[in-house]
């Protein structure tokens, strides 16, 4: 699903990755382990397209490759609610059904615009993904255990695992079949640890996890993909 060939990152002189390589099979669950600060995150950050490497090549082998990244320590957008949120992620259909019909009416007027049939095509599919995307929101909401709250509910008001559990939300709103988890586990209780165990064990795409809980990973993993802290690779 994923390959990586040959990453290298710096910092300004200090070298961050270098050199790395390896492959991401669908069904695959890699563990990416090292000590603090040897560029964990760093990769994570790359394959999910937030930061370019100095070298190498990140491929896909397919063109309908869908990255999840969840982030450590994933911030809100202040003054958010569960619903913006949540739209965020989904798309927001009204807006989305608005530009449509906008578009539409546009075509009526007259025949031979590609450019304008192309844009249509795109809004149209956006709307039909954001449709399934917010279909699916109550389901994965309660699965994580915020079904019940409200949401017109400030982000801000929650407690740091509901946090958690609401980022995690947003990556699975969009059907991933790559998953790049860093620090998942944290803030979160032991029914909820269980809950994502059980997901993650089920899930059919390719994942690559950091987390500091080793007994997570022991039983999560499927193989160890090691950053060595001074060659970096």
């Amino acid at each position: 699903m994923l390959s990586v060939h040959q990453v290298s990152k710096s910092y300004n002189i200090d070298p961050v990755l270098a050199d790395v390589s390896f492959n991401l099979n669908q069904g695959e669950r890699l563990a990416l382990v090292g000590p603090n600060g040897c560029g964990k995150t760093t990769l994570l950050r790359i394959l999910a397209g937030l930061e370019d490497p100095d070298s190498g090549v990140v491929s896909y082998q397919s063109p309908d490759v869908r990255i999840g990244y969840l982030p450590q320590g994933f911030t809100f957008d202040p003054g958010v609610t569960l619903q913006v949120f949540i739209d965020q992620i989904a798309g927001d259909t009204d807006l989305l059904a608005g530009r449509l019909e906008a578009l539409a009416g546009r075509l009526a007027g007259g025949p031979g615009q590609p450019e304008l049939q192309v844009e249509y095509d795109r809004v149209l599919m956006q709307l039909s993904l954001a449709s399934q995307h917010s279909g699916r929101a109550p389901e994965v909401l309660a699965a994580l255990g915020l079904g019940e709250i409200s949401l017109s509910t400030p982000v801000a008001h929650l407690s740091g695992g509901q946090k958690t559990r609401l980022a995690l939300a947003g990556v699975l709103l969009t059907e991933p079949n790559v998953l790049l988890l860093d620090e998942p586990t944290n803030h979160l209780d032991l029914e909820m640890l269980d809950w994502l165990e059980e997901w993650l064990l089920a899930y059919m795409g390719g994942m690559l996890v950091v987390s500091h809980d080793r007994a997570f990973l022991d039983r999560l993993a499927s193989g160890i993909l090691e950053i060595d802290p001074v060659t970096h690779r």
